[in-house]
């Protein structure tokens, strides 16, 4: 170890120099000095007074300056310079000033005197001088003489500026260029480092973007929900929305449901069979004569019924035909690509695909539209006819009327449908598409290849539809109940079966089993208020499972060096942090959002679930490969 080094002097780094010395005491060996020091390039800046202080300058606050700055002050004591000290003992010794004010910043701690390092002081004798005794010099600078002082002999002059340079430095020139040496190996290190983090790095975004981007795709087209992951996690978020902040109910009054219960059947003294033909005939002219919107069915007229109760309806669908659009539902497929309807009432009712979308025994969704597959012969006859092919499922025939599907815009997730006796058409918000390759036996009217539209429901918050004046009870409105029909004006009047065991549809716990007509009403109704379910926009996901994947590789990194529990807390931690997120952004949009007031954003929380995951995984991996 050097002395400098014991002594605790920090090697390397460009020092500044402060030349004390006396004018009169070999005044020739202090240039000389001076001029080595300053072709050195290790030396940042070497103080002398006739070189520092300019005319007019005070020269008491520029020496004080220089010392505040400097890293190294040299005392050159000549063969006169005790004589010369004792003779200014009584005025004034600049020389003096700065050796005391060099050793007060000597004996500083590094805090109170603003510097990393204590300043160094190394007395140099020149000339054959002797070190000064503490008895020779004021008590203010006897530290000195208590230093160990360099001899510089003048005769070796190379080797005299070259011990005092190793002395400045700290170090000794062979320790210098190991220094240095160590310091290019370190570099060297630290860029092959830096450059195999680099292609680390791109390693894992590279394996982030791929594996977000494959994410994405599946999220799309609904991947998981093959293993009801989707459904499951979509109700999960609407229950815990509802939990946390419950809505009122919402509803836009436009659907009066009409349901045929025991009351109905005790009331016309029998069972609910296709002899009520008969009686729905009745409810059609007086709803026609109450100035009902629509009158829709939901049920079927596929099975041959009593003649006489046949006859009936077919004559109140005549009569109503102008005045009133009347709407059945279609399960079977008659051979043609349309739903099966007895003869002598197809030309005079409108026609809704009524099937009801089921997922997981849970209501997930409700069926809005259907482009038919083409028939290849009629495949070339362009995106025109394929626009027409849009066939309205029951809701939307209800809501409508029976007005004509127009295009599907995928883009906006919303399709076009014409409201008849209004004269003007609708945008209807949907959820998701699937082209269907597995019919449902029950409901063949949707053939294989076909691309159903759905509308999510939020099974959680479903409109009042128990009580007057959103139910009423169907023998009343065929009995003509004035005030029973006064409810009916204006209004889109749906009409089906409320009676145990018949078509009672499960909802996940903890909501209320519903009867199909009602989540048609349902579904109605969301129309009527422009109220939608949607998947977030396409990007808005992308950026989210990106984001996520990102977020997972960062956390692994950065606590790589901690045990893997402390890792798993915290990635399960960002995971709870994100489903908070992605409930309230659910529940609170519409708050925090005017425009989108009348929407809901469902976030594809599985696959984001699935990219932080992913995102920890790659970086887990990243982190056991050596380097190379």
């Amino acid at each position: 170890m050097s002395s400098a080094a014991a002594a605790g002097v920090e090697p390397g780094g460009a020092k500044k120099v402060f030349i004390s010395y006396r004018r009169n005491d070999n005044r020739m060996t202090v240039a000389v000095l001076q001029k080595a020091l300053r072709d050195r390039p290790d030396i940042a800046k070497v103080f002398r007074d006739v070189d520092e202080i300019e005319y007019g300058d005070d020269f008491a606050a520029v020496i004080d300056e220089a010392l505040d700055g400097a890293d190294v002050v040299l005392v050159v004591i000549g063969p006169r310079w005790c004589e010369l000290l004792q003779a200014r003992l009584g005025g004034v010794d600049w020389v003096r000033h700065e050796v005391a004010q060099a050793l007060r910043l000597r004996s500083a701690s590094p805090t109170a005197a603003a510097r990393a390092q204590p300043l160094r002081v190394i007395p140099v004798l020149i000339g054959g001088a002797t070190p000064p005794a503490e008895d020779q010099v004021p008590a203010e600078i006897a530290p000195l003489c208590r230093l160990s002082m360099m001899p510089f002999d003048e005769s070796s002059e190379a080797a005299s500026i070259n011990t005092l340079l190793e002395r400045i430095q700290g170090e000794t020139f062979e320790e210098k260029a190991r220094r240095l040496q160590l310091e290019a190996e370190r570099r060297e290190r630290d860029q092959r480092e830096r450059e195999r983090v680099r292609r680390q790095l791109f390693r894992a975004l590279a394996g982030t973007a791929g594996g977000a981007l494959v994410l994405f795709l599946a999220s799309w087209v609904n991947l998981l929900d093959y293993l009801t992951i989707d459904t499951r996690v979509a109700n999960a978020t609407m229950l815990l929305a509802s939990l946390v902040a419950p809505e009122k109910e919402p509803s836009s009054s436009d659907v009066v449901l009409v349901g045929i219960d025991r009351k109905s059947e005790q009331a016309l003294h029998r069972k609910f069979d296709p002899s009520w033909r008969a009686e729905h005939a009745t409810l059609i002219s007086n709803a026609a004569s109450a100035s009902a919107r629509v009158v829709a069915f939901d049920m079927v007229l596929e099975d041959a019924g009593p003649d006489a109760a046949n006859a009936s309806l077919e004559r109140a669908l005549a009569a109503t035909r102008e005045k009133l659009p009347v709407v059945f539902g279609v399960q079977r497929n008659a051979g043609n690509g349309e739903g099966l309807i007895l003869a002598q009432f197809a030309p005079l009712v409108r026609r809704g695909i009524n099937c009801a979308g089921l997922t997981i025994g849970q209501t997930g969704s409700m069926p809005l539209a259907v482009r038919r597959a083409m028939p290849a012969a009629s495949a070339s006859e362009g995106s025109a006819r394929e626009s027409i092919e849009l066939i309205a499922a029951f809701g939307l025939a209800a809501f409508s009327g029976g007005g004509r599907v127009g295009p599907l815009d995928e883009d906006a997730q919303t399709t076009t449908v014409q409201l008849r006796r209004q004269g003007k058409s609708a945008a209807i918000p949907y959820f998701s598409g699937e082209t269907i390759d597995d019919p449902q036996p029950a409901c063949d009217v949707i053939a294989k290849g076909d691309r159903v539209v759905t509308q999510r429901i939020d099974p959680f918050a479903l409109p009042a539809l128990r009580g007057p004046p959103r139910r009423v009870a169907y023998e009343d409105v065929v009995a003509g109940d004035p005030s029973t029909l006064a409810l009916l004006k204006n209004k889109i009047v749906l009409v089906g079966t409320l009676l145990p065991g018949l078509d009672v549809v499960p909802l996940p716990w903890p909501a209320e089993d519903r009867w199909g007509v009602e989540l048609f009403a349902v579904q109605i109704d969301a129309m009527a208020r422009k109220f939608g379910i949607y998947k977030i926009d396409p990007v808005a996901e992308f950026s989210l499972i990106f984001a996520m994947a990102l977020l997972g590789a960062f956390t692994v990194r950065r606590l790589h060096e901690r045990p893997r529990v402390v890792r798993a807390v915290v990635l399960l931690s960002i995971a709870v942090v994100f489903l908070i997120f992605a409930i309230a952004w659910y529940r609170f949009e519409g708050d925090l959002f005017a425009e989108t007031g009348h929407q809901r954003h469902l976030i594809g929380v599985p696959y984001d679930l699935l990219a932080l995951a992913l995102g920890a995984w790659l970086a887990g991996r990243m982190m056991k490969r050596k380097p190379t």
